[in-house]
């Protein structure tokens, strides 16, 4: 179950090859029967959902609610053939227990930073090709008929492969790579007054990296691992606390576990719920972080190995894993894997 990213540069454009190596497994638990598990008053159930039809797979796309539906939009596939890779731009939209066509980014993107809240659903950076990184930033404010994704002001730095999260009304977005070289900086947008432009914050006191996990959790941001080093492959176990009040991180104790390429969210105000764990294999396991002393719980398994997809906070005892990167054979996936939380 091997998972490596390749990252080299050419004449200052960017060139990533993910190579992935997984074994795929069966789902562990399907629409009717449940693997139950309880961790500090919170039970964890995993089903499988409606899976994105077979032609709308992806991996390396956003997600996110809008309206009360859950949204997923561009990404990368394979041809049948698996002799062209495609850059998608195109989303699709769950609603009345199917998924239809939603709007179109107005140009494909991969691994582009991203959030959302109830304002809407907000990309930043990524590639279109996979050898240069964007500095785009657009934001789909609802799915009404004739809805589009609208343009906010660029970022300073063309970035993709970072991580972004929308807090308290601001769109944060960190880490990357610049195209040339991997980045600890951070941005901010007051999405609420965007004409002021991204504000720099203070960088990630640790070292550069791509893929890392971001979300927030109580009243701060929480950021986890990342990729420091292709070649060789160097996965990272830290964790930082940022507080947007004082515009300061603190390292915390070291995670159990490196990865990267996963994604997180929050259960309460001082655990996380993470999964999509890569770190040369790929892993199906979710986990929980105790944000007081870093200590991890395994709590579930995703249906099938995926990563570089988006987990999605759907409502406050549901969170969905949609789509992602299974296996090195240029295959996508478009599982659903649902995550049940339940107060006990």
């Amino acid at each position: 179950m091997k998972y490596r990213s390749c990252l080299s540069s050419c004449g200052g454009k960017l060139s990533l090859f993910l190579m992935l190596f997984i074994c795929t497994s069966s789902c562990h638990s399907l629409y009717k029967k449940r693997m139950d598990l309880n961790t500090a008053n919170i039970g964890f159930s995993v089903t499988e959902g409606i899976s994105l039809p077979d032609e709308w797979s992806r991996g390396g796309h956003i997600g996110g609610i809008l309206d009360g539906k859950v949204v997923v939009a561009g990404g990368s596939n394979w041809s049948k053939d698996k002799t062209t890779k495609y850059w998608l731009n195109s989303s699709a939209v769950f609603h009345d227990g199917r998924w239809i066509e939603g709007p179109g980014l107005p140009k494909p993107l991969a691994y582009p930073m991203y959030g959302y809240d109830q304002s809407g659903i907000y990309v930043a950076g990524g590639t279109s090709d996979g050898k240069s990184v964007s500095g785009d930033v657009y934001v789909l404010s609802d799915l009404e008929p004739g809805s589009v994704w609208r343009s906010l002001p660029q970022l300073p730095e063309a970035t993709g492969y970072g991580a972004g999260v929308v807090y308290e009304g601001k769109f944060y977005i960190t880490c990357g790579s610049l195209g040339n070289e991997k980045t600890n900086k951070m941005w901010v947008l007051e999405i609420n007054q965007p004409g002021r432009g991204w504000v720099e914050c203070s960088p990630l006191p640790g070292v550069a990296r791509m893929f890392p996990a971001f979300s927030a959790c109580g009243k701060y941001l929480y950021l986890c691992g990342g990729l420091e080093e292709i070649s060789p492959l160097k996965p990272l176990n830290d964790i930082y606390r940022y507080d947007p009040e004082k515009d300061e991180w603190t390292q915390l104790k070291e995670l159990p576990l490196r990865g990267y390429a996963w994604s997180s969210q929050p259960v309460d105000d001082h655990r996380l719920l993470l999964t999509g764990r890569a770190d040369g294999n790929v892993h199906d396991g979710i986990w929980t972080v105790n944000t007081d002393d870093s200590s991890m719980e395994k709590v579930g398994n995703l249906c099938i190995p995926s990563t570089t997809a988006p987990l999605i906070r759907v409502n406050k005892n549901l969170m969905w894993m949609v789509g992602g990167e299974p296996d090195a054979n240029r295959n996508r996936t478009g599982k659903v894997s649902v995550i049940h939380l339940e107060v006990k």
